[in-house]
């Protein structure tokens, strides 16, 4: 399936983060490989809370999984990992990890919504999908399709994301007030950004053009729903993995929250867990 421009400025841009993120401090690949009892930041948080349950002997497919860590942290909690990414460059890096780890999963490159295509009549029992990755994505309704596309009958979906909420505030310092500078909803077209850093290691992007895309929380969930899910909870959390904007303070264990008095004032991530019918 060919890409627009959107997600052809997007791959080359992921593209160019994979080197980068690989040896950064922040995706700690090196733990990964020396510790058989690591697994990442975003799998320990589902942990300690146990929203998504117990995966042993269950089948999962990881949509948009970048270099895996997330994917094989899923497998060194006792599943049967699938990890899907537009990325071939994030592919190699998530089938080397899995290799040098020793922890099991299949890595597969297809564009999310081809992705059906590229693993035709497979079906899991968990769908899952993890930080940062719906906001590329520019329409929730196919996503939800694509989502409801993989799950086995009385398969669980789950989703820990940044809240919707949390995505529209500005990341300037604008000192203890709250300022929105991005849309909240699905819009028309995208935000594109030119920025020649990643999140995550020291590295310049050679192609730093990106377009992101807005979906409220209501969007997501009716999307959900009208791909024929059954919402069986939505959290709302008042911590983060990330400073995403200045005014937010350490809350242990290597996340983030609102300042002391107004940890209430701003949903900073969401989680949603879902199953498909009988």
């Amino acid at each position: 399936m060919p890409l627009n421009e959107y997600q052809a400025a997007n791959l080359a841009n992921w593209n160019d983060r994979v080197p980068i993120h690989w040896d950064s401090e922040d995706y700690r690949i090196q733990q990964f490989v020396s510790d058989p009892e690591y697994v990442s930041d975003a799998i320990r948080f589902d942990r300690e809370r146990d929203e998504l349950g117990d995966v042993a002997g269950k089948t999962l497919l990881h949509l948009q999984c970048h270099i895996g860590t997330d994917t094989l942290s899923w497998a060194r909690s006792g599943a049967t990992v699938t990890g899907v990414d537009f990325s071939e460059p994030a592919i190699d890096a998530a089938s080397r990890l899995s290799s040098e780890s020793g922890t099991p999963g299949e890595f597969v490159v297809a564009e999310l919504d081809d992705s059906p295509n590229i693993l035709p009549d497979r079906q899991f029992d968990i769908v899952y999908t993890g930080l940062g990755a719906i906001c590329w994505l520019p329409d929730i309704k196919n996503w939800a399709k694509v989502v409801a596309h993989f799950l086995k009958p009385g398969g669980t979906f789950y989703i820990v994301e940044g809240h919707p909420m949390m995505w529209a505030v500005s990341d300037q310092d604008h000192g203890d007030q709250i300022v929105l500078d991005w849309p909240y909803f699905e819009a028309a077209g995208p935000l594109k950004f030119d920025e020649d850093k990643t999140y995550a290691g020291d590295g310049t992007i050679d192609h730093p053009t990106q377009y992101s895309f807005t979906h409220g929380l209501g969007e997501t969930i009716t999307a959900l729903i009208e791909a024929g899910l059954q919402i069986e909870f939505v959290h709302e959390h008042r911590v983060l993995q990330w400073q995403a904007f200045p005014m937010l303070e350490p809350a242990g264990n290597g996340l983030w929250k609102m300042p002391k008095g107004r940890e209430n004032h701003l949903p900073l991530m969401h989680s949603i867990r879902a199953h498909r019918s009988f």
